[in-house]
Parts: structure tokens; C-alpha cells; sequence
């Protein structure tokens, strides 16, 4: 298995918007599983932890990264298809 390093920069962290507390359960449960693994995850693999539609699951890391600022897309470079989700 291959060990990523991911550093947020400066333009990825931005304040968030609303409050964690007014998140719903799905966006707060997929940001858990995010803080409880170091590396990026892909959407597969939040997916397989949670028994939740994928839509959900899209939706969830679509709120905390839109509305919420919580949670940070980076290119996969060795997988064009897959983006990875992490916090930063």
C-alpha cells in the first residue's frame, strides 16, 4: 500500500460558515471518519465505513466542503478517476 502525504496550503483553509453543531448527522459521521484516518481518503473507502447510500455520502462531503469549509478535495494524481477527502 502506497503512503500519501497531503499538506493543506494557505487557499485550502478557509473559515467555516456554519457551525459543526448545525451539521447533519451524515456530514458530522463521514468528517469522524475523516479525523480518524491519517491518510486521504477516497470516496470508496468513506463509503465501505458508513452503511449509507452513496448518495449520502456525496452529499455529506459536498456540505462540508461547500457550506462548511470542513473538508478538502485533492487531486489523486495516481488515480485521475478518485479524488481524495481529508480534513484540513
Amino acid at each position: 500500500m502506497t503512503t500519501y502525504t497531503v499538506t493543506p496550503n494557505q487557499d485550502m483553509i478557509k473559515p467555516p460558515r456554519i457551525a459543526e453543531e448545525k451539521l447533519p448527522g451524515s456530514a458530522r459521521a463521514v468528517m469522524e471518519i475523516l479525523e480518524d484516518h491519517e491518510p486521504p481518503r477516497t470516496f470508496s473507502e468513506i463509503s465501505s465505513q458508513v452503511a449509507w447510500a452513496p448518495r449520502t455520502v456525496r452529499n455529506a462531503l459536498r456540505r462540508l466542503i461547500e457550506e462548511g469549509g470542513f473538508v478538502v478535495r485533492k487531486f489523486n494524481f495516481t488515480d485521475a478517476r478518485q479524488v481524495f477527502y481529508l480534513r484540513p
